[in-house]
Protein backbone atom coordinates (compact mmCIF):
# COMPACT_ATOMS: atom_id res chain seq x y z
CA UNK A 1 0.00 0.00 0.00
CA UNK A 2 1.25 3.49 -0.87
CA UNK A 3 2.18 5.59 2.15
CA UNK A 4 0.25 8.89 2.13
CA UNK A 5 2.17 11.90 3.40
CA UNK A 6 -0.91 13.37 5.07
CA UNK A 7 -1.35 10.35 7.35
CA UNK A 8 0.69 11.87 10.18
CA UNK A 9 -1.05 15.25 9.88
CA UNK A 10 -4.40 13.46 10.13
CA UNK A 11 -3.30 11.54 13.23
CA UNK A 12 -1.97 14.72 14.84
CA UNK A 13 -5.19 16.60 14.10
CA UNK A 14 -7.34 13.85 15.62
CA UNK A 15 -5.19 13.85 18.77
CA UNK A 16 -5.72 17.60 19.26
CA UNK A 17 -9.01 18.68 17.64
CA UNK A 18 -12.57 17.78 18.62
CA UNK A 19 -13.38 17.05 15.00
CA UNK A 20 -11.41 16.80 11.76
CA UNK A 21 -12.54 17.29 8.17
CA UNK A 22 -10.55 15.16 5.72
CA UNK A 23 -11.28 16.71 2.36
CA UNK A 24 -10.21 16.37 -1.26
CA UNK A 25 -11.51 15.29 -4.66
CA UNK A 26 -13.37 12.03 -5.13
CA UNK A 27 -11.22 8.92 -5.61
CA UNK A 28 -8.11 10.37 -3.94
CA UNK A 29 -8.08 7.77 -1.15
CA UNK A 30 -9.79 9.60 1.74
CA UNK A 31 -11.77 6.59 2.91
CA UNK A 32 -8.69 4.36 2.76
CA UNK A 33 -6.65 6.90 4.72
CA UNK A 34 -9.37 7.31 7.36
CA UNK A 35 -9.35 3.53 7.84
CA UNK A 36 -5.58 3.52 8.36
CA UNK A 37 -5.88 5.81 11.37
CA UNK A 38 -6.29 3.18 14.05
CA UNK A 39 -8.25 4.52 17.00
CA UNK A 40 -10.00 2.37 19.56
CA UNK A 41 -13.78 2.39 19.12
CA UNK A 42 -13.70 3.96 15.65
CA UNK A 43 -17.00 3.52 13.76
CA UNK A 44 -17.34 4.11 9.98
CA UNK A 45 -20.41 5.16 8.02
CA UNK A 46 -20.58 6.27 4.41
CA UNK A 47 -23.39 8.46 3.12
CA UNK A 48 -22.93 6.87 -0.29
CA UNK A 49 -25.02 4.10 1.29
CA UNK A 50 -28.69 5.11 0.88
CA UNK A 51 -29.84 3.65 4.20
CA UNK A 52 -27.31 5.69 6.17
CA UNK A 53 -28.02 8.79 4.10
CA UNK A 54 -31.75 8.47 4.74
CA UNK A 55 -31.23 8.03 8.48
CA UNK A 56 -28.83 10.97 8.64
CA UNK A 57 -31.28 13.31 6.92
CA UNK A 58 -34.28 12.10 8.93
CA UNK A 59 -32.72 12.39 12.39
CA UNK A 60 -29.27 14.03 12.28
CA UNK A 61 -28.99 14.46 16.07
CA UNK A 62 -29.53 10.78 16.78
CA UNK A 63 -27.29 9.76 13.86
CA UNK A 64 -24.21 11.48 15.33
CA UNK A 65 -24.66 10.04 18.83
CA UNK A 66 -21.48 8.38 19.98
CA UNK A 67 -20.21 6.63 23.08
CA UNK A 68 -17.69 8.52 25.19
CA UNK A 69 -14.63 6.60 23.96
CA UNK A 70 -15.43 6.29 20.25
CA UNK A 71 -14.46 8.19 17.13
CA UNK A 72 -17.28 8.62 14.64
CA UNK A 73 -16.21 8.53 10.96
CA UNK A 74 -18.71 9.82 8.37
CA UNK A 75 -17.78 9.62 4.68
CA UNK A 76 -19.18 12.09 2.10
CA UNK A 77 -20.56 14.50 4.68
CA UNK A 78 -21.64 17.00 1.99
CA UNK A 79 -24.54 14.71 1.11
CA UNK A 80 -26.18 15.46 4.46
CA UNK A 81 -25.11 18.96 5.59
CA UNK A 82 -27.79 18.69 8.29
CA UNK A 83 -25.28 16.60 10.24
CA UNK A 84 -22.88 19.51 10.62
CA UNK A 85 -25.12 21.46 12.96
CA UNK A 86 -25.76 18.29 14.97
CA UNK A 87 -21.99 17.74 15.25
CA UNK A 88 -21.52 21.38 16.24
CA UNK A 89 -23.95 20.93 19.14
CA UNK A 90 -22.12 17.81 20.31
CA UNK A 91 -18.59 19.19 20.23
CA UNK A 92 -19.63 22.50 21.80
CA UNK A 93 -20.58 20.47 24.86
CA UNK A 94 -17.46 18.30 24.92
CA UNK A 95 -13.83 19.34 24.40
CA UNK A 96 -12.54 15.78 24.03
CA UNK A 97 -10.29 15.50 20.94
CA UNK A 98 -10.92 13.00 18.17
CA UNK A 99 -14.71 12.78 18.48
CA UNK A 100 -15.52 13.07 14.77
CA UNK A 101 -13.68 12.45 11.53
CA UNK A 102 -15.72 13.56 8.55
CA UNK A 103 -14.65 13.17 4.95
CA UNK A 104 -15.98 14.95 1.90
CA UNK A 105 -15.23 15.49 -1.76
CA UNK A 106 -16.38 19.10 -1.58
CA UNK A 107 -15.11 22.16 0.21
CA UNK A 108 -17.69 22.63 2.96
CA UNK A 109 -17.38 26.41 2.91
CA UNK A 110 -19.27 26.43 -0.38
CA UNK A 111 -21.65 23.47 -0.02
CA UNK A 112 -25.29 24.49 -0.24
CA UNK A 113 -27.31 24.48 2.98
CA UNK A 114 -24.25 24.75 5.20
CA UNK A 115 -25.04 27.55 7.62
CA UNK A 116 -22.16 27.03 10.00
CA UNK A 117 -18.70 26.11 8.74
CA UNK A 118 -17.67 24.91 12.22
CA UNK A 119 -14.81 27.39 11.98
CA UNK A 120 -12.46 26.93 14.92
CA UNK A 121 -14.07 23.62 15.83
CA UNK A 122 -12.91 21.35 12.99
CA UNK A 123 -9.35 20.74 11.94
CA UNK A 124 -8.90 20.43 8.18
CA UNK A 125 -6.62 18.08 6.24
CA UNK A 126 -6.69 18.02 2.44
CA UNK A 127 -5.75 14.87 0.56
CA UNK A 128 -4.77 15.53 -3.03
CA UNK A 129 -4.13 12.91 -5.68
CA UNK A 130 -0.93 10.91 -5.40
CA UNK A 131 2.33 12.82 -5.80
CA UNK A 132 5.54 11.63 -7.41
CA UNK A 133 7.16 11.36 -4.00
CA UNK A 134 4.38 9.21 -2.59
CA UNK A 135 4.59 6.90 -5.58
CA UNK A 136 8.37 6.61 -5.21
CA UNK A 137 8.35 6.27 -1.43
CA UNK A 138 9.92 9.68 -0.76
CA UNK A 139 9.66 11.68 2.46
CA UNK A 140 8.33 15.03 1.20
CA UNK A 141 11.53 16.98 1.90
CA UNK A 142 11.84 19.01 -1.31
CA UNK A 143 10.65 22.40 -0.02
CA UNK A 144 12.74 22.16 3.13
CA UNK A 145 15.74 21.28 0.99
CA UNK A 146 15.09 24.16 -1.42
CA UNK A 147 14.76 26.79 1.31
CA UNK A 148 17.99 25.51 2.88
CA UNK A 149 19.66 25.63 -0.57
CA UNK A 150 21.00 22.20 0.22
CA UNK A 151 20.09 19.91 -2.65
CA UNK A 152 20.95 16.24 -2.47
CA UNK A 153 21.97 14.29 -5.52
CA UNK A 154 18.96 13.01 -7.41
CA UNK A 155 18.29 9.29 -6.82
CA UNK A 156 15.86 9.12 -9.76
CA UNK A 157 16.19 9.85 -13.45
CA UNK A 158 13.22 11.46 -15.15
CA UNK A 159 13.73 12.80 -18.65
CA UNK A 160 11.19 14.88 -20.52
CA UNK A 161 9.36 11.83 -21.87
CA UNK A 162 9.13 10.22 -18.43
CA UNK A 163 7.78 13.44 -16.92
CA UNK A 164 5.16 13.74 -19.66
CA UNK A 165 4.16 10.12 -19.09
CA UNK A 166 3.88 10.74 -15.35
CA UNK A 167 1.69 13.79 -16.03
CA UNK A 168 -0.53 11.80 -18.39
CA UNK A 169 -1.05 9.07 -15.81
CA UNK A 170 -1.99 11.64 -13.16
CA UNK A 171 -2.31 10.83 -9.49
CA UNK A 172 -5.72 9.23 -9.04
CA UNK A 173 -4.96 5.81 -7.54
CA UNK A 174 -7.43 3.65 -9.49
CA UNK A 175 -6.44 4.34 -13.13
CA UNK A 176 -2.67 4.53 -12.55
CA UNK A 177 -1.95 1.16 -14.10
CA UNK A 178 -4.72 1.17 -16.69
CA UNK A 179 -4.10 0.98 -20.41
CA UNK A 180 -4.22 4.30 -22.28
CA UNK A 181 -7.73 3.55 -23.58
CA UNK A 182 -9.10 2.49 -20.19
CA UNK A 183 -7.46 5.43 -18.44
CA UNK A 184 -9.09 7.95 -20.80
CA UNK A 185 -12.47 6.25 -20.33
CA UNK A 186 -12.06 6.41 -16.56
CA UNK A 187 -11.36 10.16 -16.62
CA UNK A 188 -14.32 10.86 -18.91
CA UNK A 189 -16.65 8.87 -16.64
CA UNK A 190 -15.16 10.49 -13.55
CA UNK A 191 -15.69 14.07 -14.70
CA UNK A 192 -19.12 13.16 -16.08
CA UNK A 193 -20.27 11.86 -12.70
CA UNK A 194 -18.89 14.91 -10.90
CA UNK A 195 -20.62 17.38 -13.19
CA UNK A 196 -23.97 15.63 -13.39
CA UNK A 197 -24.33 14.08 -9.91
CA UNK A 198 -21.93 15.44 -7.30
CA UNK A 199 -22.44 19.03 -8.40
CA UNK A 200 -25.97 18.82 -7.00
CA UNK A 201 -24.48 18.49 -3.50
CA UNK A 202 -22.74 21.82 -4.02
CA UNK A 203 -25.10 24.13 -5.86
CA UNK A 204 -28.01 24.19 -8.28
CA UNK A 205 -26.67 24.35 -11.81
CA UNK A 206 -29.11 23.76 -14.63
CA UNK A 207 -26.89 24.22 -17.67
CA UNK A 208 -24.69 21.14 -17.29
CA UNK A 209 -23.47 21.45 -20.89
CA UNK A 210 -22.25 24.97 -20.18
CA UNK A 211 -20.57 23.75 -16.99
CA UNK A 212 -18.81 20.99 -18.94
CA UNK A 213 -17.70 23.51 -21.57
CA UNK A 214 -16.36 25.77 -18.81
CA UNK A 215 -14.43 22.87 -17.27
CA UNK A 216 -12.93 21.87 -20.65
CA UNK A 217 -11.90 25.47 -21.34
CA UNK A 218 -10.21 25.77 -17.96
CA UNK A 219 -8.38 22.49 -18.59
CA UNK A 220 -7.09 23.87 -21.89
CA UNK A 221 -5.97 27.08 -20.17
CA UNK A 222 -4.46 25.42 -17.10
CA UNK A 223 -1.45 27.51 -15.95
CA UNK A 224 -2.30 30.31 -18.42
CA UNK A 225 -3.51 33.81 -17.60
CA UNK A 226 -6.72 34.69 -19.41
CA UNK A 227 -9.38 37.36 -19.58
CA UNK A 228 -12.73 36.30 -18.17
CA UNK A 229 -14.67 37.81 -21.06
CA UNK A 230 -13.08 35.25 -23.41
CA UNK A 231 -14.48 32.43 -21.31
CA UNK A 232 -17.84 34.21 -21.14
CA UNK A 233 -17.97 34.20 -24.94
CA UNK A 234 -17.14 30.49 -25.20
CA UNK A 235 -19.52 29.37 -22.47
CA UNK A 236 -22.22 31.91 -23.37
CA UNK A 237 -22.59 32.74 -19.70
CA UNK A 238 -22.72 36.09 -17.95
CA UNK A 239 -19.80 37.14 -15.76
CA UNK A 240 -21.66 36.54 -12.49
CA UNK A 241 -22.98 33.14 -13.56
CA UNK A 242 -19.57 32.12 -14.84
CA UNK A 243 -18.06 33.11 -11.51
CA UNK A 244 -20.51 30.77 -9.78
CA UNK A 245 -19.58 27.95 -12.17
CA UNK A 246 -15.87 28.44 -11.51
CA UNK A 247 -16.55 28.45 -7.75
CA UNK A 248 -18.43 25.15 -8.14
CA UNK A 249 -15.51 23.58 -10.04
CA UNK A 250 -13.14 24.76 -7.30
CA UNK A 251 -15.44 23.33 -4.65
CA UNK A 252 -15.21 19.89 -6.28
CA UNK A 253 -11.41 20.25 -6.56
CA UNK A 254 -11.52 20.00 -10.35
CA UNK A 255 -9.56 23.25 -10.58
CA UNK A 256 -7.35 25.21 -8.18
CA UNK A 257 -6.88 28.96 -8.08
CA UNK A 258 -3.37 30.34 -7.54
CA UNK A 259 -3.38 34.04 -6.59
CA UNK A 260 -0.93 36.64 -7.81
CA UNK A 261 1.98 37.49 -5.52
CA UNK A 262 2.05 41.06 -4.32
CA UNK A 263 4.12 43.00 -1.83
CA UNK A 264 1.03 44.09 0.12
CA UNK A 265 -2.64 43.19 0.47
CA UNK A 266 -3.62 46.49 -1.16
CA UNK A 267 -1.70 45.62 -4.33
CA UNK A 268 -3.77 42.46 -4.83
CA UNK A 269 -6.69 44.45 -6.20
CA UNK A 270 -6.96 43.87 -9.94
CA UNK A 271 -4.30 41.16 -10.02
CA UNK A 272 -5.33 38.09 -11.98
CA UNK A 273 -5.15 34.59 -10.56
CA UNK A 274 -4.02 31.56 -12.48
CA UNK A 275 -6.13 28.42 -12.61
CA UNK A 276 -4.74 24.90 -12.64
CA UNK A 277 -6.37 21.53 -13.12
CA UNK A 278 -6.45 19.73 -9.79
CA UNK A 279 -4.52 16.86 -11.39
CA UNK A 280 -2.48 16.81 -14.61
CA UNK A 281 -4.24 13.62 -15.70
CA UNK A 282 -7.47 15.59 -16.06
CA UNK A 283 -5.95 17.76 -18.80
CA UNK A 284 -4.24 15.04 -20.79
CA UNK A 285 -7.11 12.56 -20.74
CA UNK A 286 -10.14 14.85 -20.99
CA UNK A 287 -8.64 16.83 -23.87
CA UNK A 288 -7.72 13.61 -25.68
CA UNK A 289 -4.02 14.38 -25.94
CA UNK A 290 -1.35 11.98 -27.20
CA UNK A 291 2.01 11.70 -25.43
CA UNK A 292 4.07 11.94 -28.63
CA UNK A 293 2.07 14.94 -29.85
CA UNK A 294 2.56 16.74 -26.53
CA UNK A 295 6.29 16.01 -26.54
CA UNK A 296 6.71 18.03 -29.74
CA UNK A 297 4.12 20.74 -28.99
CA UNK A 298 5.80 23.41 -26.89
CA UNK A 299 2.57 25.05 -25.68
CA UNK A 300 0.74 21.88 -24.65
CA UNK A 301 3.90 20.43 -23.14
CA UNK A 302 4.48 23.59 -21.13
CA UNK A 303 0.91 23.66 -19.79
CA UNK A 304 0.94 20.00 -18.86
CA UNK A 305 4.29 19.97 -17.09
CA UNK A 306 3.63 23.26 -15.27
CA UNK A 307 0.31 21.85 -14.04
CA UNK A 308 2.07 18.68 -12.91
CA UNK A 309 4.71 20.72 -11.05
CA UNK A 310 1.99 22.83 -9.40
CA UNK A 311 0.35 19.67 -8.08
CA UNK A 312 3.66 18.41 -6.70
CA UNK A 313 4.35 21.74 -4.96
CA UNK A 314 0.79 21.90 -3.60
CA UNK A 315 1.07 18.42 -2.07
CA UNK A 316 4.34 19.44 -0.42
CA UNK A 317 2.94 22.76 0.80
CA UNK A 318 -0.02 20.97 2.40
CA UNK A 319 2.37 19.16 4.73
CA UNK A 320 3.18 22.40 6.57
CA UNK A 321 0.59 25.08 7.21
CA UNK A 322 3.29 27.74 6.91
CA UNK A 323 3.67 27.49 3.11
CA UNK A 324 1.65 29.43 0.54
CA UNK A 325 1.85 29.37 -3.27
CA UNK A 326 1.32 32.27 -5.68
CA UNK A 327 2.53 33.40 -9.11
CA UNK A 328 4.09 36.62 -10.37
CA UNK A 329 3.51 38.70 -13.49
CA UNK A 330 3.94 42.44 -13.97
CA UNK A 331 3.13 45.03 -16.62
CA UNK A 332 6.57 44.55 -18.19
CA UNK A 333 5.71 40.87 -18.76
CA UNK A 334 8.18 39.60 -16.21
CA UNK A 335 6.82 36.27 -15.00
CA UNK A 336 7.69 33.69 -12.38
CA UNK A 337 5.68 30.49 -12.50
CA UNK A 338 5.45 30.00 -8.73
CA UNK A 339 6.39 31.91 -5.59
CA UNK A 340 6.41 29.72 -2.48
CA UNK A 341 6.42 31.70 0.76
CA UNK A 342 7.45 30.13 4.06
CA UNK A 343 6.04 31.08 7.46
CA UNK A 344 9.12 33.19 8.25
CA UNK A 345 8.68 35.27 5.08
CA UNK A 346 11.46 33.64 3.04
CA UNK A 347 10.60 33.20 -0.63
CA UNK A 348 11.29 30.48 -3.16
CA UNK A 349 10.86 31.41 -6.82
CA UNK A 350 10.21 28.47 -9.14
CA UNK A 351 10.43 28.49 -12.94
CA UNK A 352 9.52 25.39 -14.94
CA UNK A 353 11.40 24.33 -18.09
CA UNK A 354 10.52 21.17 -19.94
CA UNK A 355 13.91 20.99 -21.66
CA UNK A 356 17.45 22.23 -21.06
CA UNK A 357 18.31 25.23 -18.92
CA UNK A 358 20.48 28.32 -19.55
CA UNK A 359 21.41 31.53 -17.71
CA UNK A 360 18.66 33.50 -19.46
CA UNK A 361 16.06 31.35 -17.68
CA UNK A 362 17.04 33.04 -14.40
CA UNK A 363 16.64 36.68 -15.47
CA UNK A 364 13.18 37.21 -13.94
CA UNK A 365 14.14 35.36 -10.77
CA UNK A 366 17.23 37.54 -10.33
CA UNK A 367 15.29 40.72 -11.08
CA UNK A 368 12.67 39.78 -8.49
CA UNK A 369 15.34 39.01 -5.90
CA UNK A 370 17.06 42.36 -6.45
CA UNK A 371 14.00 44.61 -6.72
CA UNK A 372 11.08 43.10 -4.80
CA UNK A 373 12.12 40.53 -2.24
CA UNK A 374 12.59 41.97 1.24
CA UNK A 375 13.52 38.61 2.72
CA UNK A 376 15.89 35.82 1.78
CA UNK A 377 15.08 34.70 -1.77
CA UNK A 378 16.07 31.47 -3.50
CA UNK A 379 15.45 31.02 -7.20
CA UNK A 380 15.29 27.65 -8.92
CA UNK A 381 14.58 26.47 -12.43
CA UNK A 382 13.09 22.99 -12.47
CA UNK A 383 14.19 21.13 -15.60
CA UNK A 384 14.33 17.60 -16.99
CA UNK A 385 18.05 17.08 -16.48
CA UNK A 386 19.91 15.02 -13.88
CA UNK A 387 22.24 17.47 -12.14
CA UNK A 388 21.83 20.33 -9.65
CA UNK A 389 23.69 23.31 -11.15
CA UNK A 390 24.53 26.67 -9.56
CA UNK A 391 23.76 29.85 -11.52
CA UNK A 392 24.96 32.32 -8.89
CA UNK A 393 24.46 32.76 -5.16
CA UNK A 394 21.02 31.40 -4.29
CA UNK A 395 20.09 30.35 -7.85
CA UNK A 396 20.00 26.74 -9.02
CA UNK A 397 18.89 24.54 -11.87
CA UNK A 398 17.21 21.57 -10.20
CA UNK A 399 16.02 18.26 -11.70
CA UNK A 400 12.24 17.86 -11.52
CA UNK A 401 12.85 14.35 -10.24
CA UNK A 402 13.97 15.85 -6.92
CA UNK A 403 10.34 16.75 -6.25
CA UNK A 404 10.01 13.09 -5.31
CA UNK A 405 12.56 12.94 -2.48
Amino acid sequence: MIKRWQEQNLKDALSERRGVHLTGARQTGKTTLSQLVSISGMRHFTLDDDKYLSAAKSDPVSFVERSDDSTFVIDEIQKAPELLNAIKIKIDRDNTPGQYLITGSSNLRFVKAVKDSLAGRLGRVQLRTLSLGELLGGKGDFLKMAFRRDFSSCPYKLGKREIIHQAFCGGYPEPLNFSIRSRKSWYVEYIGDLLTKDIQDVTEIRKIDALKKTADWLMAYSSKLFVLKDLCAVSQLGKETLGNYIAALKTLYIIDEVPAWTGSDYAKIGKRSKYFAGDSGLIANLLGWDEDQVYYDADDCGKLIETWVYHELAVLADLDIGYSISHYRDSDKREIDFIVEAANGELLGVEVKSGTVCSDDFKHLKWFSKNLSKNRFTGIVLYSGEDVLSFGEGFFAVPMALLGV
